[in-house]
């Protein structure tokens, strides 16, 4: 009889202990984009014509910004605000044990403060690269006994920069190994030899003013000799030279001996490519997305994945629909309904009502997220967003994380059909919705 009451109890505390890692979600919802189209409305634009080409006008303003700059558009403070943002911090090193104050003492000097701004060229990225907060490959993390820290939130992790992209070069590390540049999305470190130098009559040749959007992650550009170019993704930008009916010929940016930029030509399908901009209608958007369907995440753009944010930016980038690198910055790019004093049944009821599915952002503080639309067959509201973890209690109160760790399709309950994740949290911290630009045709 007691073995008996033991087994009963093993059983019981199984059955109701909560799932071992994941939420439910991906599981209950197809994780495609594709599958939450409404028929009637799936190739309708979302916006007209002529207000998709002056999005676009204005996102090729943006792109190539810093080739109009003259002079360091950031401060000192800006441009090494991880001094104040991390100095008083104790920081784990990459085999998470504490970072020593000699190794800091190293970062600040490799800055090269004092000679702030010491450059002022136009440059172009030539491979994918990381934005870094110190001129240095090693991350930097906070506590890893704590939840949500640790791997993978490097903290010198700014930005992933695609090959392609325009930049204003405007200070050099004290070892010459490292440039500090402004690009039109982020501004941060880059190793010395991921750029080069443009002069006017390359930026003249470059500007074509058509431009071909890559449509798949990981495809690798040859010229016409069959040498390898460069690897890029879904975000990425190349000048368009000639156009026919399966192929797109493109001009990619190398560096040559001396560290100038040259032009190489490479043919692309167009299954891979297309001229920018797409048709901006739910179905288009839908088959970007699900070109990174169930991408890991990475936050920064870590190991070339994709955070909440750069996702978003990645796929409307075919559009010509720019959005900033951040997801607050991202919330405030078009029109803003706040949700902050709401309720949970409120924030669900706005969200079904005003929402415009598949141009909609939904925003909680650190994170953002694409609205669907409503499933099909329950009328939940999904959201499409690269997402981290869903935060978890347990009976002692102590925060934790379930993770997720991808792109996919959830709820606005994520991971709550676990006894560990409390009800209603994520729509709670829910903040608001943004309409995106030119929605207001609607």
């Amino acid at each position: 009889m007691r073995c008996l009451l033991l087994a009963l109890t093993i059983l019981l505390m199984a059955a109701c202990a909560p799932r071992p890692g994941g939420i439910a979600d991906l599981e209950r919802y197809p994780q495609m984009a594709a599958a939450y189209l409404d028929p009637a409305r799936a190739q309708v634009p979302l916006v007209g014509a002529a207000t998709q080409q002056g999005l676009d006008e204005d996102f090729n303003q943006r792109f190539f910004a810093p080739w109009r700059q003259e002079r360091a558009g950031l401060s000192a403070a800006q441009a090494f605000w991880g001094l104040a943002s991390y100095g008083g911090r104790q920081g784990y090193a990459e085999n998470l044990q504490p970072l020593d104050a000699q190794r800091w003492t190293r970062l600040v000097a490799s800055l090269n403060q004092d000679a702030y701004p010491s450059l002022a060229r136009p440059a172009i990225s030539v491979r994918n690269s990381a934005l870094r907060v110190f001129p240095s490959q090693r991350p930097f993390f906070l506590d890893p006994r704590r939840p949500g820290e640790g791997y993978p939130f490097d903290y010198f992790q700014n930005s992933a920069l695609w090959a392609g992209t325009p930049l204003f070069v405007t200070h050099v590390s004290a070892d010459g190994a490292w440039y500090f540049v402004e690009a039109g999305l982020a501004a941060g470190w880059l190793p010395a030899l991921d750029l080069a130098w443009t002069d006017d009559e390359f930026r003249r040749a470059y500007q074509t003013g058509r431009y071909a959007a890559l449509l798949r992650d990981d495809l690798s550009l040859f010229d016409d000799q069959g040498a390898f170019l460069v690897q890029s993704h879904i975000g990425a930008l190349f000048p368009l030279a000639a156009e026919e009916a399966q192929t797109l010929r493109v001009l990619v940016p190398v560096r040559d001996a001396d560290g100038q930029a040259r032009m190489r030509a490479s043919l692309v399908s167009t299954r891979d490519a297309a001229v920018k901009p797409l048709p901006l209608a739910p179905a288009r958007i839908a088959r970007v997305a699900d070109a990174m369907a169930g991408q890991l995440y990475g936050w920064g753009g870590l190991y070339e994945n994709r955070d909440c944010s750069a996702f978003l930016h990645d796929v409307f980038t075919p559009f010509g629909v720019w959005l900033p690198r951040n997801s607050s910055a991202q919330a405030k790019t078009g029109t803003f309904i706040d949700l902050k004093d709401r309720s949970p049944a409120e924030k669900r009821a706005i969200l079904l009502r005003e929402g415009r599915p598949f141009y909609s952002l939904v925003w909680l503080r650190g994170h953002t997220a694409l609205y669907l639309g409503p499933d099909l067959e329950s009328g939940a509201p999904l959201l499409l967003h690269n997402l981290w973890a869903a935060r978890t209690h347990d009976w002692r109160g102590r925060e934790g994380r379930a993770p997720v760790g991808r792109l996919a399709v959830t709820s606005l309950h994520p991971g709550e059909e676990r006894r560990d994740v409390r009800r209603n949290g994520f729509l709670e911290r829910i903040l608001g919705i943004t309409l995106l630009p030119g929605v207001e045709e609607r």
